[in-house]
Order: structure tokens, then sequence, then C-alpha cells
């Protein structure tokens, strides 16, 4: 199975612990779920393919992955605009 990149955006403020998360924030990782927009707890997953994500940050002249640029390939590669930048 590929070991593909997400993004997750918090749609539902929580509580963990002493931080209090709020709606728009975001973070990116690894997972091993095929691409897709899919619901998870407080908010949206978006999964994008390894290798669009490298595809991409070459384009960008980067030469490993970096949060901001992973966040700006699934906008590309959804064609959406996930406009609150916040944690980037």
């Amino acid at each position: 199975m590929d070991i593909n990149w997400f993004l997750y955006v918090v749609k539902e403020s929580v509580i963990d612990g002493d931080d209090i998360i709020e709606v728009g924030e975001s973070g990116v990782g690894r997972c091993s779920m095929g691409p897709g927009i899919m619901e998870a707890p407080y908010g949206l997953m978006y999964v994008i393919p390894h290798e669009f994500v490298i595809k991409f940050h070459k384009e960008k002249g980067q030469k490993n992955p970096c949060a901001s640029v992973v966040k700006e390939a699934v906008e590309a590669y959804f064609g959406v605009s996930l406009r609150d930048r916040r944690g980037f």
C-alpha cells in the first residue's frame, strides 16, 4: 500500500488537554489511505498521492516536502482554495 500525504483541516473547535484547537487550523502528514476527501473527527482530511506531492515540490524548486507546499499541492490536486493559512 502506498504512503500518501494528507492535509487535515479543523472544522469544529476541540479542547485537547490545555490546548484549544480552533476552526481553520490545519496540519499535514503521511497516511496509508487512498486519495480523496473524507470526514474525520472534528474536521476533514484531504489525501493526495505521494507522487503528486513530489512532482509538485520539484516544480516549485523544493527538494524536500514542506507543510506549506503540501497544502498548496492539496489545493492544486482538488482544485480548492483553503484560504485560512493559520499554522503555516
